[in-house]
This record gives structure tokens, sequence and C-alpha cells, in this order.
């Protein structure tokens, strides 16, 4: 506890701004599509889009032979395969496949294939804490040089497992006599792995790669760091078909496609028909065979649509929410301070001075850190990524065919334009709701007392800035109480005493005593720590942006009621506002003035 201590006190005013609770500053933005402010970003988006393809603006990519589809998915969808807003460009380049590109028309996805695979186990419902072993018993050898008893499904599912990259697949034989041009000592073909290597044997059996894997070398001991496999995708393809005794095609179709209706989402190879076939090198049309759970499958937009809004809408037919949540939490670092890897999502901060033009880094105004899950895929020839905004409720689908350098650039030029304008529709929205005077009588006294409320929003978030109870200052008597109460060993709350209001996402619907039908909405106060540390000792900014003030919620109650709990009530057919109650002063509602 005193290392906490002594890391409070020296959080700088931007820091503590910066250290909040994870989660959305504010409620999700709702009818997007009837914002002057995100019709607006479309449009710029759509203007710079077609600039990029008209070659109107420079980019390091040939727009003729790039062809592109785009999706904006949310929660105000009127369907869930239909995004609230898409793009589409036909390269010129290309003269086979398809040649009327919608949102139906078919990409190789490459590795968001690892993502499908992911929810495959989640549907499964088997225990992904069991070893591979259970399932892959001829793993289970004391000669193996990895340890496969000690990885489980989890770990194969998040890139935690240790295990190869690739098999066979990795190796290059029809370059050889490159490699020996360049000093590498001649070999016999022997000393390849006896499948999977291109242009010297075939593909892989199941029996030839769980043999392979018993000569294979880790990359790293399980759950030690993050490095990628292809493999493992395989391997745990095979551990979920014998514990479900369903192969791949059929788990892909019973347990996702067919519930969600994402009739597109195959193993390859497509249909060429609807296919985009770049006019690049590409493996369009290549049987990926027991390679597709880890990079060989076909989609299309509308089924990464559908697949992204159950995510975001915690779609019951999907998983339950408390398996979404715990779907989306990250599972290590990656070696960046902005990165983590998840199962097996690629989980990205950007500096929020990228991401906000009006941020202020030295007062924390105007943005904030934004967490995007994201999994990016590639193949030859196309290069295709997904990404939630789950914050916003938002999620982006981008799939390329032909120059792979084009979905970065067109990926961050839609982020750095769309997600400025969606945080801008959520205060706006937050604004016209949450923000006001409160005002009710105590219900738990004879005769009742007067109690009144104040909120109002800043360049960070929503804030508390008043509460009374018969005229008393109740915001400054529990800075006083935190160090009466907690003093002795937590720190104390210092100066400014800024109370910004975070939601919780925990609803629950009620009907007043009149018969109106509610939602409350539960938020908790976070208080701003300004620094009182004056110190000549050396290192003493070192510890600034440790953020542990998620550990102070829920510390002082009274009666019973934690006293940083705040609940909004909303109609439940409209949404609107209706009042405010602090449970621990025993207001009931506190009706919002001017409704």
């Amino acid at each position: 506890m005193a290392k906490l201590i002594n890391l409070l006190l020296v959080i700088p005013a931007a820091m503590a701004m910066e250290c909040r609770s994870e989660g959305p500053i504010l409620p999700r933005p709702r009818n997007l599509n009837q914002s002057d402010t995100f019709r607006r970003a479309l449009a710029n988006l759509t203007t710079t889009l077609d600039a990029a393809f008209n070659g109107e603006i420079r980019t390091s990519w040939d727009a003729r032979n790039v062809s592109l589809s785009m999706a904006l998915v949310g929660l105000d969808q009127t369907e869930a395969s239909i995004p609230l807003w898409e793009y589409h460009h036909l390269a010129a380049g290309n003269v086979n496949g398809t040649k009327h590109l919608d949102r139906h028309s078919q990409y190789l996805v490459g590795s968001v294939s690892k993502v499908i695979t992911d929810a495959l186990l989640i549907r499964s419902g088997v225990n992904m804490d069991d070893p591979v072993t259970k399932y892959l018993p001829s793993l289970d050898n004391d000669t193996s040089l990895i340890d496969w008893n000690n990885i489980n499904l989890r770990a194969l599912g998040g890139q935690l497992a240790g295990i190869p990259a690739n098999y066979g697949f990795s190796e290059y034989h029809y370059i050889k006599d490159w490699f020996e041009a360049l000093g590498f000592p001649p070999l016999n073909d022997t000393a390849y792995p006896s499948c999977g290597v291109i242009r010297l044997n075939t593909a892989c059996t199941k029996a030839e790669l769980l043999a392979g894997m018993l000569t294979s070398h880790a990359q790293a001991p399980p759950q030690s760091r993050p490095v990628y496999s292809n493999i493992a995708y395989t391997l745990l393809a095979y551990a979920l078909e014998a514990a479900t005794g369903k192969n791949y095609t059929t788990q892909l179709h019973d347990l996702l496609t067919a519930p969600l209706n994402m009739p597109s989402t195959i193993a390859t190879p497509g249909n060429d028909s609807l296919a985009v076939i770049p006019p690049v090198d590409n493996t369009w049309g290549s049987d990926y065979g027991d390679n597709a759970p880890g990079g060989g499958l076909v989609s299309t937009l509308s089924d990464l649509t559908t697949f992204l809004h159950a995510i975001l809408s915690r779609n019951p037919t999907f998983a339950t929410p408390t398996q979404i949540r715990a779907w989306l939490q990250p599972r290590t670092f990656s070696g960046s301070r902005s990165s983590a890897v998840g199962l097996p999502w690629e989980i990205f901060r950007p500096d929020p001075a990228l991401l906000f033009p009006g941020y202020d880094p030295a007062t924390g105004e105007g943005g904030h850190t934004v967490t995007i899950h994201a999994k990016d895929g590639a193949a030859y020839g196309y290069h295709a990524r997904i990404a939630l905004l789950d914050e916003y409720g938002l999620g982006v689908v981008l799939l390329t065919a032909g120059d792979q350098d084009a979905l970065g650039e067109v990926y961050d030029a839609a982020m750095s334009v769309l997600v400025p304008a969606v945080d801008g529709v959520a205060r706006e929205q937050a604004g016209r709701e949450y923000v006001g005077a409160f005002r009710g009588l105590s219900t738990g006294e004879t005769g009742g007392v007067d109690v009144n409320a104040t909120t109002e929003m800043d360049g960070v978030s929503l804030r508390l800035t008043g509460l009374y109870r018969n005229g008393t200052d109740i915001l400054a008597s529990l800075r006083e109480l935190w160090g009466v109460t907690l003093g002795g060993f937590l720190p104390s709350l210092d100066l400014a005493g800024v109370a910004r209001l975070y939601p919780t996402e925990i609803e629950r619907p009620r009907v007043l005593p009149d018969g109106r039908e509610v939602l409350e909405e539960d938020w908790r106060v976070w208080w701003e720590i300004e620094s009182r540390a004056d110190t000549e000792m050396p290192g003493k900014e070192l510890s600034n942006n440790d953020c542990l003030t998620w550990t102070l919620a829920d510390w002082m109650h009274y009666g019973s009621e934690p006293a940083d709990r705040v609940v909004v009530v909303r109609d439940a057919d409209t949404g609107s506002v209706l009042g405010l109650d602090a449970p621990f002063l025993r207001t009931g509602i506190m009706e919002k003035l001017g409704n």
C-alpha cells in the first residue's frame, strides 16, 4: 500500500485525466446517421478515397491495381449484415473475377481467419484451459522438443504457445540455389521437412504434421511471450475436431456461419464469379487444406459486418455478454507500450495527439487514449483487417486485393477521420442528455430534505460539479471524510477535487411508482488527484505514468451504499435522462430540471 500512496501523490494533472477507468468515457453514441458531424466525416472520408483512386492525391500504392471494400459497423444498423456506411472500388486492372463489386464480393482474408477460429473455440464450449495433449495424445511424447503438456487451447488461440510459426511452409526449396549462391551450405532434399514444402513435396497430412511437431523447435516457453504461429490454429482445429467430432468445415458452419447467417465465410477455394481477383501474383483458388484455420478463409464485407455487429451488440446467439467482454481482454504484452495481444486480437492504443487534432497533452483535454481491437490478415495479393472500437460501439472492416501497402494508408486515414467525429457525436449527445441541474426531496426522512446536483461537460468527461443536501456541499464533505476515514493508509484527495463521472455499463429496468418504465444506469465518481510531492530524491518522476487510480473505486461506503455510486435514470422508450440518484444520500430521484 505504501507504493500506491507514493505513486498517487506524484500523478500530474494531465496524467490524472488519462489515468481513468478503462472503458467508455461516455455512453456509446446512437443514431449516428442522423448526426451532421458524422455525415460530414463520412463525406470527407469518401472524398479522400475517391481522390486517392482518381490520382488526385499522392499515395504509396498504384491505385490501378487495388480493389477495396470498406465498411463502418455500428449498433444502429437496421440489419446485422448491412453496415452504417460502405465504400467499394474495383481496380481498373482487374480482368478476372467479379465485375460488380459490392458487399457480397469475396476476398481472401488471410489471418483474419484466426479470429474466426477463436470464435469457434468460444462457441464450442470446450474448456480453453485443457492441455492440447488431452485431444491430441500423440503430442504427449518424451522425445518432443516442445513441452506440449503445458500448452493449453487458450495459449494456441492467443499466440502464447511458443511453438513454430509454420511447418514446411517456412522452407523455400525453389530458391535453394539462391541460398547456396549467398554462401549457405549445400543440402540434400532429405534435410527438408517431409511435407508442406512448396515445389518439393505434397501438403502435410494430419499424421505427418503431428509427427513433425515432435521434431520442431519451440520459439519460447509456453505462456512466456507472444510468438506468431499459423500452425497453432491448425492444431487448435484438430483439437476441436477431437472434442466435438466435427471437422473444421463443419465446425465453421454449425457453430458460426449458420447461426449468424454468414454464408460466404468458407474455407478456400471460393466462388470465382464472386471473387475480387487482383492483377498481381495471388493465391485465389488455392486449397489451403488444414492451414485454413490460421489463414485460409474466404469472406465478404457483408459477413464480416455481421460478425463484428454480433460482438459489439453482445448478440446472445454468438456468446454471452460476459464471454464477449472476456474475449476482448488483453492476454499479454507485445513489447510496445502501445500494443498488447489478445485472443488473438492485435490491441493498439494510439497516441491521442495523432488521433485527436485538438488534444492538449499538457492538460489532457480534447481527446483520450482509445483502445482498438484489430486483426490483420494477408495472403498473396490480399490484405484484410477488422477492427473494433468497443468504446463507441463501432467496427471497421477493410478488405483489399492488389498492392499490400494500400490497406495501412486507407485504414489510418479512416481512423483519423472517424474516431474524432464519433467521439464528438458522443459528447454532443451526452451534453444534451446528461448535463444539467437536478433537484428533489430526500425520500429517507420525514418531510423530506432538499437535495440537488449539477453536471457539466469539459474537454475530458462528464463531471459532477455539485451535490448538495439541505444546503451542505456533499462533494466537499466527501473530500474531507476521505482523509478522516482512509487517510491512514490511502492518500488524501488533494486540491482541485474534480469529480468525474464514468459509466459502468451496468443498467437495470425499473418501474417507477407512477407506472413509468425506466432504465437505471450506474455511474461512478473518479476523483482527480494532484501532485504535492516535494522531494530532491532522484527518479521522482519515474512512476508518473504508472496508473493505479483504478484501485481507488468503492473504498468509502455510507450505510452499505458506495459513496462514489451515482445512478442516472432514463426513460425506457425514448432514452431521455429523467433524473439522477445518489443512493448513499437516500435522495431518491432528483428530477432533471427543464424536462
